[in-house]
């Protein structure tokens, strides 16, 4: 995981606003498992999380974080952590994540290749 830069722009910040987690939540959406009406328990969980990680990212006011508010600041670090933690929890082989969040740890949910890729630039 990589520490927010030393000197935050407005345009780092709008570039995390973009591509990488819209493109992790198209790669959630698109899931076999996350489509209604029998959506995946856990598939559900990380989807709902990584959503609501994006939309506190978005909730950063770009131009504080620019000017280095403290606020801001700890807000960004807050999702840099849930962006980590995330992909850890993509890559659990232990069935901890699917007791958590009502699976079956004895067939824990193949999240493929894609979501793996996308979790893990989340945390570059």
């Amino acid at each position: 995981m990589s520490p927010p830069p030393r000197n935050p722009t407005m345009q780092h910040l709008s570039e995390a606003l973009d591509d990488s987690p819209r493109r992790n939540i198209r790669a959630f959406k698109a899931h076999p498992q996350c489509q209604p009406p029998s959506t995946h328990p856990t598939i559900f969980f990380l989807f709902d999380f990584l959503r609501n990680s994006y939309n506190q990212l978005k909730a950063v006011d770009a131009e504080k974080y620019a000017a280095g508010d403290n606020a801001a600041k700890a807000a960004v670090i807050e999702i840099i952590g849930r962006n980590a933690f995330t992909n850890t929890l993509i890559n659990d082989k232990s069935g901890k994540l699917s007791i958590m969040t009502g699976g079956d740890p004895s067939k824990p949910v193949d999240f493929g290749p894609e979501i793996k890729n996308k979790a893990l630039i989340l945390t570059q």
